[in-house]
């Protein structure tokens, strides 16, 4: 097996969602520190152009994601850059502040964008990039970036929380209709990870409450897991959604601060869970 700093040697593989300095420049980094070629794609010359401290040049696609004729426009320059497409990663997506607010208020257009910019482009650009693999016969993988909101309700963010579980379940029938033609797919669910975009305005302490392992993550942890499923160590994994998220969506709402559960309130159990008594 190839060493992991080689084993995409030769592979061209896609990020969409490539600028901004955060999870999709992280896979970028991951990728091509793996030996791939790059096809970055991004709304924004200017974060596009962010990319260039990379050791190798990018091919770069300014294009809007939602926009029905960008996904045909992508493959054609990968295929153009480089003649194949081996790896594709979605990152594109997220929300912004206008997103959240309680579900009995969103209007028709708020969902709308929501779902065209988290799941909708995901369903076209990655049935674009299968139709280049299966018509080159070598196979491939993606994946989607979802969210841990995918995997529990996420209040006050209806429409996203939709969206990622939408996406979690595209990524399986994906994973399922492809596979025949040698084409993994996985998903990626982040927690709350420290971006130029998202900020670090969680305190330490919320985070130590809210997260087991007692930290935000980095964009680079989630980019190792993305670049890893892309690889030939994941080769007999598709149809997956892998949590990266610090311990979050495993972490009972009903546990306070100290992690024991907030309905018990008797000394002596306490005391039994988190202190020095009697065991």
């Amino acid at each position: 097996m190839a060493e992991p700093d080689s084993e995409l040697t030769g592979a061209t593989v896609i990020v969409a969602g490539a600028g901004g300095e955060g999870i999709g420049t992280g896979c970028c980094e991951a990728a091509m520190a793996a030996g791939a070629d790059i096809v970055a794609v991004d709304l924004s010359s200017d974060e596009l152009d962010k990319l260039d401290f990379l050791p190798r040049p990018v091919a770069k696609v300014k294009a809007d994601l939602t926009d029905p004729d960008t996904p045909a426009a992508v493959v054609q320059a990968a295929l153009d850059a480089h003649g194949r497409i081996d790896g594709l990663i979605n990152v594109a997506g997220g929300t912004r502040i206008d997103d959240f607010g309680s579900l009995v208020n969103i209007d028709h257009q708020g969902w709308d964008r929501v779902m065209a910019n988290n799941l909708r482009y995901v369903a076209f650009l990655n049935r674009a990039v299968a139709q280049a693999m299966i018509d080159a016969g070598d196979g491939g993988a993606m994946v989607n970036v979802s969210s841990v909101s995918s995997l529990a309700s996420q209040p006050f963010l209806a429409a996203y929380g939709a969206a990622k579980a939408g996406l979690n379940s595209l990524t399986r029938t994906m994973a399922v209709e492809w596979g025949s033609h040698g084409i993994r797919v996985n998903a990626v669910a982040p927690g709350t990870i420290t971006t130029p975009r998202a900020g670090d305005s969680e305190s330490p302490e919320a985070a130590k409450r809210a997260i087991p392992l007692g930290r935000r993550g980095h964009p680079a942890e989630i980019a190792a897991a993305a670049v890893f499923l892309l690889t030939p160590r994941a080769s007999y994994i598709t149809g997956q959604v892998l949590a990266v998220d610090g311990g979050m969506s495993v972490k009972l709402a009903m546990l306070g601060d100290d992690n024991a559960p907030v309905f018990v309130t008797d000394p002596e159990v306490r005391n039994r869970m988190i202190g020095t008594g009697p065991r």
